[in-house]
């Protein structure tokens, strides 16, 4: 991820959630794609986008469910030595993301554009409304300025 974000995050050793928005669509695609591929689809960020969707967007329902936390009070893992480093690990526990300093970082990511459920198809209505809009704004681009000297002028009676 470092690497994605740039040679700052490379110096510091860790990414800003605001570089992750900028991460390139095709290469989190790839990063996950090899997730998800390689553990026969337990992890990857779509893994963990799905589970996080399904428990309502609730960070403590979600690390729950991807067994980031322990013991009754649930508190988090600690980094690294606690985390589950095998194939047999809760369904989206990898890949890890820190949420140490909270969880602007992961939401990023589950919310890039890499991961998010395809457009809907717009309706018949809306593609009618669309193909409107752009006759419009084509007409009032060819007519430029010829419309112009009309202002001013008042409707007929007949047409009040």
């Amino acid at each position: 991820m470092c690497v994605l974000a740039g040679e700052d995050a490379e110096d510091r050793g860790w990414v800003y959630f605001t570089e992750a928005r900028a991460f390139p669509v095709k290469d989190l695609k790839t990063i996950d794609n090899l997730w998800v591929h390689f553990s026969d689809g337990r992890y990857g960020f779509s893994v963990q986008r799905k589970i996080w969707v399904g428990q309502r967007r609730q960070w403590a329902k979600f690390f729950k469910q991807i067994d980031w936390t322990t013991g009754e009070n649930n508190a988090y893992r600690k980094w690294p030595e606690e985390f589950i480093w095998k194939g047999d690990a809760a369904k989206g526990h990898m890949p890890l993301t820190n949420a140490l300093r909270g969880t602007q970082l992961l939401e990023a990511l589950l919310e890039h554009p890499a991961f998010a459920p395809p457009a809907k198809p717009k309706t018949g209505a809306e593609q009618m409304q669309d193909a409107a809009q752009q006759a419009a704004q084509g007409a009032q681009k060819a007519m430029g300025n010829a419309m112009k000297g009309l202002k001013g002028l008042k409707k007929p009676d007949w047409m009040k």
